[in-house]
């Protein structure tokens, strides 16, 4: 997955340069009841890079990787009931020259949990999940400002995913999700920035949770080919931007188009995102006012049956 992101404003753009995400993931089943599945991906990652005005020079980067082991067992022909453990590695770096600030974070490496359940009825291609994937609190080695070494605490939020689908007429297919994840959990505060800035302390919080919610209409077009758009939008949450989030709110419409063969399968979709508008401040000062935000995502999806 690749992302263009651009932020404009009279000052400041294009301040979100190119990130990629990947997800890996095997199933095998064990018996007519029992699965296993391991899912290699990067749960969430972020790359801000300002370049013009007060702010020019600016940087944070945040990426991730997650290896989740998942077990599930088949209660009835309909009920399906899953869990494991998620070992998740966070890596962190920033600098802002306006307050003459630099970190570096070490990889850091937790584990959480996660747990669900899904409702089928194959015959109306119906399937209900429910997934709850827990925080995971991280100890991170930290370098700032070249020569300050120390460690930080921050929890990564815990989320929940319902995601449905149902068919609605002959090949054709509505589905969406809802996910609310528990952002308010999250603050990163590293030990010097924090000294130097009690008022405000954190280099990265948030002040609500999040819910997000998307739809989606599928249609098979023929045995192999089948293609599908969703939109999808999270409300605005209001309050202050910062420097390594100067969104509020997106909304976002997508558009994918699937090749199904006997064992090979492939997607690829595109998506464009609107991010909501925001005022950016630094240590209580508003220092810009961000508008017409986008974001470009492309993906490529491939499986393959054993």
């Amino acid at each position: 997955m690749v992302r263009n992101g651009c932020s404009r404003s009279p000052e400041y753009a294009d301040v979100t340069p190119d990130f990629s995400m990947a997800t890996i993931g095997a199933k095998f089943d064990v018996n007519e009841q029992i699965s296993v599945a391991i899912i290699q991906d990067n749960p969430f990652g972020a790359a801000v890079s300002w370049t013009a005005g007060l702010l020019a020079g600016t940087k944070g980067n945040v990426d991730s990787d997650a290896t989740t082991a998942l077990v599930s067992y088949g209660v009835s022909d309909a009920v399906t009931v899953y869990g494991g453990l998620k070992s998740q590695s966070v890596t962190v770096s920033a600098a802002i020259p306006l307050k003459s600030y630099t970190l570096v974070g070490s990889e850091s490496t937790a584990t959480g949990y996660v747990v669900g359940a899904a409702f089928e009825k194959p015959e109306i291609a119906l399937r209900v999940a429910l997934t709850v994937h827990s925080k995971i609190t991280h100890t991170m080695s930290t370098l700032e400002n070249g020569s300050f070494t120390s460690t930080m605490d921050f929890d990564t939020p815990q989320s929940m995913n319902l995601d449905f689908q149902t068919g609605i007429a002959e090949n054709t297919l509505l589905f969406g999700s809802i996910r609310r994840a528990n952002w308010t959990q999250t603050a990163v505060s590293p030990t010097g920035f924090a000294a130097a800035s009690p008022t405000a302390p954190n280099l990265l919080d948030y002040d609500k949770d999040t819910t997000t919610y998307k739809l989606g209409l599928g249609r098979k077009f023929n045995a192999t080919w089948s293609g599908a758009v969703t939109y999808g939008f999270e409300a605005a949450q209001g309050g202050e931007g910062g420097l390594f989030s100067p969104t509020d709110a997106s909304k976002k419409i997508g558009l994918g188009v699937t090749y199904s063969g006997d064992q090979l399968s492939a997607t690829v979709a595109v998506q464009k995102t609107n991010y909501g508008d925001t005022d950016v401040y630094v240590s209580g000062s508003k220092l810009g006012a961000m508008s017409g935000n986008t974001g470009l995502v492309t993906a490529v999806k491939i499986g393959y049956k054993f």
